[in-house]
């Protein structure tokens, strides 16, 4: 249901805001992405100088469950962080979509606000995780000071030689792991995400992840500071964003998720 706010001095209507991927339509990815999420909601390599430029970094493809899907693609060897230059050691790699600073109100959660998000995952069958982060989805803030670490992300990771997807949490002083799944229960499936996010002090998240073969069917929920002094926001941000710093020999040439049907609301 959509309700009047007032922003900036002016009325706007907070309505949900949805992606779904259409194969069928005029539109490539990347323009289905900006007519959601807003011009700048896109960091695919083949945006920035000095990037992997020369490929398609976000596709529409047909997907026999959902009809249609969009394919993030991540190269080893080829992309970077944006037209950012890592210091030996820090290197990464991001193709996401976000809300951020011009994005509809409802992208976008303050003080005291709760986002409720759900979308489809599907891991690439032969996607390869190492020891070194890699985030599909991350709660991430915009402000003034304590930004540089997310809130809350799901990730992939070798911890203590087990493959594994898990939640990852930042609070001002603390950090934290969940364990959720292992990692090839949760390959060439599409799982449904879903998570709810109170921003306060004193907050709270819950997270579920189920797959549509009935395998998973994960939910937790925790006590969290996410929101911090310096805050002006918090947008969430999915795609892959993961480290390549001492792991690429481990690695694939190209790896691959699929996402679709994005739903962010706030209630």
């Amino acid at each position: 249901m959509a309700l009047p706010i007032l922003v900036k001095g002016k009325s706007e209507l907070l309505s949900d805001i949805e992606l779904q991927a259409d194969i069928n339509s005029s539109l490539n990815a990347i323009a289905q992405v900006q007519k959601a999420f807003g011009k700048y909601s896109i960091e695919t390599p083949e945006i920035f100088n000095g990037n992997h430029r020369d490929f398609e970094h976000i596709k529409l493809v047909k997907d026999s469950e959902l009809g249609s899907a969009f394919a993030f693609f991540i190269h080893r060897d080829e992309d970077g962080d944006r037209d950012k230059k890592w210091p030996k050691g820090k290197e990464r790699q991001r193709n996401e979509i976000k809300g951020y600073q011009s994005s509809s109100e409802t992208l976008k959660a303050k003080k005291s606000e709760t986002h409720y998000i759900k979308w489809y995952l599907k891991i690439e069958k032969t996607f390869k995780i190492t020891k070194a982060f890699c985030h599909f989805f991350q709660l991430k803030a915009v402000g003034s000071q304590n930004v540089e670490d997310p809130i809350l992300t799901l990730s992939g990771v070798i911890e203590r030689g087990k493959p594994q997807l898990q939640l990852q949490w930042w609070s001002a002083d603390q950090s934290g792991r969940i364990f959720l799944a292992d990692w090839e229960d949760c390959k060439d499936k599409w799982l449904i995400c879903e998570s709810l996010c109170h921003y306060a002090k004193d907050g709270s998240f819950k997270f579920s992840i189920r797959s549509v073969d009935g395998v998973l069917n994960i939910k937790k929920v925790q006590k969290l500071e996410t929101w911090r002094k310096g805050f002006s926001f918090v947008r969430p941000k999915w795609g892959i964003y993961r480290s390549i710093a001492g792991v690429k020999q481990n690695m694939n040439s190209e790896d691959q998720i699929l996402l679709n049907n994005i739903l962010v609301k706030k209630i």
